[in-house]
C-alpha cells in the first residue's frame, strides 16, 4: 500500500471511530482493559464528547473533544495524571503566588483552565496560533465558563506582524505545529498573527505577570526575545519545554543575565541543575525557571 493510500485508509478508519455511537460502544468495550494498557495505545482510540476530571480544589475541569484532541483522550483514560502530571504538580506548587498567567502555546487549554478554575480571580492569557487548536481552546473556555481566560490567537515570538506556522499532517489536532519550518514533517503552511509579549503587555496594560508557560515547539528562545521588558520587570516563574540540542543555548542567553535558576521537572520532582540540558530521550521535557526574588518569596525546597 502506498503512503497516500495508507493515509487515506487511516483517515477513513478514524472517521468511523469518531462517529459518536461507534465511539461510545468502543470505549465501553475497552474500559475493562484500560488499566492494563499503555496510555499511548489507549489514545489511539479517539474520544468523542465531554471529558471531566476534578482538580485538587474540587473544581471540575471539562474538555470537549471531537475525537482529535489527544489531551482530552489522555484525561479520559487517566484523569489529569494522564497529561504531564509532573508539570501539573510543579504548576500547583507555584500557583498560590500567581495572579496573572501567560500560557504561551496553550493548545486546547488544559493548563490555562487548570489555573483559571483553581482561582477564578486569577487572570489567564492563553496564546495559541493554530486556528484548529484555538477553536478547541475557545470551546473549552466556554464549556468551563472560564471568564477569567482571555484567548489570543497569535504566535508569541520576537517580532510583531505575521509569521508562517507549519502544521504537520495527521488526524489529531496539530500539537506539533511550530513557526520553526524544520521542526516537524512538512505539512500545511499558514500565515498567522505574530506578536511580542512586550507589545501585548503594553497594548493591554497588563500589570505584573507572575507565570509564563511556554510550549512552542522549538521557538521558546524567540518568545523570550520578545519579552525582554516583561522578564526584567516581573521576573516571572517560567515553565518551559526544552528540546535537546535545539533550545538550550538560546534559553541561557535570555535567562542567565537575569539571574534565573534552573530546575528540571522529573518524575521524582524538581531537581536543581547548573545548566539547562534537554532530555535526549525526549521523555522529561519541561523545566521550571525562577529568579532568586521568586525563590526567596516561595522556596521550592
Amino acid at each position: 500500500m502506498s503512503g497516500g493510500a495508507a493515509r487515506a485508509a487511516k483517515r477513513a478508519v478514524s472517521g468511523v471511530l469518531r462517529q459518536p455511537a461507534v465511539n461510545a460502544v468502543m470505549r465501553v468495550a475497552l474500559r475493562p482493559f484500560a488499566g492494563a494498557l499503555p496510555l499511548d495505545a489507549l489514545c489511539r482510540l479517539p474520544v468523542v464528547g465531554v471529558v471531566r476530571d476534578r482538580l485538587w480544589s474540587g473544581a471540575e475541569l471539562r474538555l470537549a473533544s471531537d475525537g482529535r484532541d489527544l489531551v482530552a483522550s489522555a484525561v479520559y483514560w487517566r484523569g489529569l495524571a494522564g497529561w504531564e502530571p509532573e508539570t501539573l504538580a510543579a504548576l500547583r506548587r507555584v500557583l498560590p503566588d500567581v495572579r496573572v498567567f501567560f500560557d504561551v502555546g496553550a493548545s486546547t487549554g488544559v493548563f490555562s483552565l487548570v489555573a483559571a478554575l483553581d482561582d477564578r480571580a486569577r487572570r489567564v492569557f492563553a496564546f495559541e496560533p493554530s486556528p484548529a487548536m484555538s477553536a478547541g481552546l475557545e470551546r473549552n473556555v466556554a464549556l468551563n465558563a472560564a471568564t477569567n481566560v482571555t484567548r489570543v490567537e497569535a504566535a508569541a515570538c520576537d517580532r510583531d506582524g505575521t509569521v508562517d506556522l507549519f502544521i504537520p499532517p495527521g488526524e489529531s489536532l496539530p500539537f506539533g505545529a511550530s513557526t520553526l519550518a524544520t521542526h516537524r514533517e512538512a505539512g500545511t503552511r499558514v500565515a498567522v498573527r505574530a506578536l511580542r509579549l512586550d507589545s501585548f503587555v503594553a497594548a493591554q496594560g497588563v500589570g505584573r505577570v507572575d507565570l509564563v508557560k511556554m510550549d512552542t515547539e522549538g521557538t521558546e528562545p524567540a518568545v523570550l526575545a520578545g519579552a525582554r521588558e516583561l522578564l526584567a520587570r516581573d521576573e516571572p516563574w517560567i515553565v518551559c519545554e526544552v528540546l535537546h540540542g535545539l533550545t538550550e543555548t538560546g534559553l541561557h542567553a535570555a535567562l542567565d543575565p537575569l539571574g534565573y535558576r534552573y530546575f528540571a521537572i522529573t518524575r521524582g520532582g524538581l531537581e536543581r541543575r547548573p545548566r539547562i540540558v534537554g532530555d535526549p530521550a525526549y521523555r522529561e521535557l519541561n523545566w521550571l525557571f525562577a529568579t532568586d526574588r521568586r525563590l526567596g518569596a516561595h522556596p521550592l525546597g
